[in-house]
């Protein structure tokens, strides 16, 4: 149902805020120690997310021919 009102790469930038969304909230919710490795991965995701849905509505939509 979706994928029928997004895009496919709309919905993978979902996902991936989705997975990050459920990594944040079980660390706080089972109160889990996240080492410093760990704190950057998820800052590097979120980051990548972020950038690319920016320069996704930046980049011209392409003519219909």
């Amino acid at each position: 149902m979706i994928l029928a009102r997004v895009s496919p790469v709309t919905h993978s930038v979902g996902n991936c805020v989705k997975r990050v969304v459920v990594i944040v909230t079980s660390v706080l919710f089972f109160k889990t120690p996240v080492s410093p490795i760990n704190s950057i991965g998820t800052a590097i995701a979120l980051a990548g997310v972020f950038l690319y849905s920016q320069l996704k509505r930046l980049q011209p939509k392409p003519k219909a021919a």
